[in-house]
């Protein structure tokens, strides 16, 4: 009996496993990864890569953080919005409500369901709607969607839309953010009652000012009722409806007399610009009533997108993390371009940026290797917007900037990234232009609003002890250094040597006498007058606090991502430095769940330990990612990030042109460029408890380094490792 079970279970397998083959690596993705885990805050519903909308199941509050993505697992359902965000620590959105009923309620918490049958692929998101017996699917495409909703037989099945229900409004009550629902009409243009558009203007989530919201909606079929709605008043035959005074909450009807399993198909589109827009984007993107064919559709360009990375070996599950990864490293930023107001047509516009303090690290450099287009789009939509507004700060959603960065002024890094890998499609000498108008007049600190603030760490050295300034500090003069690597090709020598010599002033946090569980020197703050301030360097002081944001200064200590040599050097040598960091990494003493963190691991390269490299990565790799999520917030695809470079073996310094060696986790992968150059990475004998380079060959070159550069490797080539369950030094020559 126990014999054939196995056969049947391994029947089973190997039908999934040709199956997943049959449909593309799209079929490994798992929507509910990032979901099932709360924190991680992926949106569960499908998109496009890169794409502008995400229509996407919301359900009822039940967490403090429900603003983020508007879905928590085993809620009931209370409609369908059609923007998110992914993943992030601060939500947006949520707008273009659609809510299929039998009978008719409008109020806010009136109409939720309860679920059954849930499916979601980054093509396709499904749901039974048990209370009202309506099966919900949705597939997009890059500024629309489609909708089919199955109704039973009934006299009053109604699709019900809500132009007042955001997200973040939500969340105004549970996090007290100042978020609402501003201005807005809805109005049924066309003869028949099939066609709706409309707008709503909204203020809160991440990033500042108001922003709007634009729709088009269509049905395929005649209604045999229409109206809108205010308030708790339903105004039956009535075509248009406007917001009149504060806190009005608004929308519009449809009602049909429907017959058991009849379908009737919804499709809009959104834009951030106009109803004309929208209106544009429906008619070019989803011009017929063809459901499968969006859907197909869809899938396709999944498909194409998640074949750049090809992966063999390793079991199922690690496959559908590894892919799944791959999906959501693949949906932010958005291309809105041609969606805004603000600029011109074809001008880049590349939105929702939450922030790019999360992406600049790991998700740029991932995408310089299989999405080039989208980096130089992203740095083309900086320099539109510094000519547009003057500035270019971190966070830049629903076309505005929020005023206050949540540390360095790190744009930089993504453009200089770029720059020493030769990125196209950039022009390079407007590029460091705005790259030295960051250096000159930004570097102002967060507790500082005075024009002449940025006097302060240029020329003291340090930003004193106050909000963020130790870690504000450390991201100033590594963005430093990256300008001075621009500088010294594209300035002049004296900008180069101006740069530079800044880019070393994070020396002067480094207090020596500093002392955690028998360890001295750390980063620590330090007053105008020059004296140190005691701290608990154990201590995480959270977000837009005094020293450090998000992190302590065990994490803090190792971000000097351009001077661990010098680091090395202060801590005592290689020898105490790695002994420090492993004590660290086994006291749990740096939080791996978040950016500051990501090159700590890689930190043991430089105390002469690629093998405590290759323990730890693939220790955070097993005990942070699984099918639930990633433990932490994903933060637009950057946790992500992290989890395919560490899969691949290699893993960048992002800003500069070198990637540190820790061994694939995968036997096969073959990483397809966009200049249509393959690089092969071979990791024999790699395993759970294969997790060391025995040896490490580079396009047949036997390689004695723990790191190679980006022109390794920009033509493709081929990677070969071997791995074993000892340590080796082989690359610590």
């Amino acid at each position: 009996m126990i014999r054939n079970k196995i056969i049947y279970l391994f029947i089973l397998l190997s039908i999934y496993t040709h199956h997943s083959k049959a449909q593309g690596l799209v079929e490994y993705v798992d929507n509910f990864i990032g979901v099932r885990d709360q924190n991680t805050s992926t949106v569960l519903g499908p998109q496009l890569p890169q794409a502008s909308i995400t229509p996407s199941p919301q359900t009822a509050s039940g967490k403090v953080n429900y603003d983020m993505d508007g879905y928590i697992m085993g809620q009931p359902i209370r409609g369908f919005g059609q923007l998110h965000v992914s993943g992030t620590g601060w939500g947006k959105y949520g707008q273009v409500f659609i809510s299929p009923q039998i009978g008719l309620a409008t109020g806010a918490n009136a109409h939720d369901s309860e679920k059954t049958n849930e499916v979601a692929k980054p093509y396709e998101y499904g749901v039974l709607l048990t209370r009202y017996k309506i099966r919900t699917e949705i597939t997009p495409a890059e500024h629309s969607a489609i909708y089919r909703f199955t109704f039973p037989k009934s006299d009053s099945a109604n699709v019900m839309l809500d132009v007042s229900h955001n997200i973040t409004e939500i969340a105004t009550v549970m996090r007290g953010a100042d978020s609402r629902f501003m201005q807005g009409d809805v109005t049924f243009t066309s003869a028949s009652g099939t066609e709706i558009k409309g707008f709503g203007t909204y203020t809160g989530g991440f990033s500042d000012g108001p922003y709007n919201v634009y729709f088009c909606i269509r049905l395929s079929k005649l209604p045999s009722q229409k109206g809108t709605w205010k308030n708790d008043l339903i105004n039956s035959g009535k075509l248009s409806e406007k917001l009149s005074n504060k806190n009005d909450r608004i929308g519009a009807f449809l009602q049909y007399k429907t017959e058991t399993n009849e379908k009737i198909y919804l499709k809009l589109a959104v834009s951030l610009k106009s109803a004309e827009q929208a209106t544009a984007w429906l008619d070019a993107e989803i011009p017929a009533w063809d459901y499968d064919k969006v859907k197909s559709q869809a899938k396709k360009t999944w498909n194409n997108e998640l074949q750049k990375i090809e992966v063999k070996g390793g079991t199922e599950s690690e496959k559908r993390i590894f892919y799944t990864a791959a999906y959501h490293a693949s949906v932010m930023p958005r291309d809105r371009t041609n969606d805004s107001k603000d600029f011109e047509k074809d001008v880049p516009v590349w939105d929702d940026h939450l922030a790019v303090w999360d992406t600049w690290r790991t998700l740029y450099p991932l995408k310089v290797l299989t999405n080039p287009q989208m980096v130089s789009g992203t740095i083309n939509s900086f320099l539109a917007r510094w000519k547009k507004y003057g500035k270019v700060k971190d966070a830049y959603v629903a076309g505005r900037d929020m005023g206050v960065e949540q540390g360095g002024n790190d744009i930089d890094n993504i453009i200089a990234d770029a720059y020493v890998k030769g990125v196209k499609g950039v022009n390079w000498d407007e590029a460091y232009q705005l790259i030295k108008h960051q250096a000159n007049n930004e570097r102002n600190g967060i507790s500082y609003g005075k024009p002449d603030s940025s006097k302060i760490y240029k020329e003291l050295g340090w930003i004193p002890a106050g909000k963020m300034s130790n870690s504000v500090t450390l991201e100033y003069a590594y963005n430093d250094f990256c300008a001075a690597l621009m500088a010294k090709d594209l300035g002049t020598e004296e900008e180069y040597n101006k740069y530079l010599n800044r880019s070393k002033q994070w020396i002067n946090l480094w207090n020596p006498q500093a002392e955690s569980d028998g360890f001295k020197g750390f980063i620590t703050p330090k007053r105008l007058n020059g004296d140190f301030v005691n701290i608990s360097l154990k201590k995480n002081w959270g977000s837009w606090k005094d020293y450090f944001y998000e992190g302590s200064s065990w994490t803090y200590s190792y971000f000097v991502p351009h001077d661990f040599e010098k680091l090395v050097e202060l801590s005592g040598g290689k020898e105490k430095f790695a002994t420090k960091l492993k004590y660290a990494f086994e006291n749990n003493l740096i939080d791996y769940g978040n950016e500051p963190a990501f090159l700590a691991v890689h930190a043991f390269h430089y105390g002469g330990r690629t093998d405590l490299a290759s323990y730890y990565m693939r220790k955070l790799m097993r005990e942070r990612f699984t099918e639930n999520g990633n433990m932490e917030n994903d933060d637009s695809g950057a946790m992500s990030s992290w989890y395919i470079f560490s899969a691949m073996g290699f893993f960048p310094n992002a800003g500069q042109n070198i990637y540190y060696l820790t061994g694939a986790a995968f036997p096969s992968i073959k990483l397809r460029m966009d200049n249509g150059k393959t690089l092969e990475i071979i990791a024999k004998n790699t395993s759970d408890k294969n997790i060391y380079i025995q040896s490490c060959k580079i396009n047949g070159k036997l390689w004695d380094k723990f790191w190679f550069t980006h022109q390794d490797i920009q033509n493709g080539g081929k990677i070969e490792f071997v791995m074993g369950s000892t340590p080796n030094d082989s690359l610590n020559q």
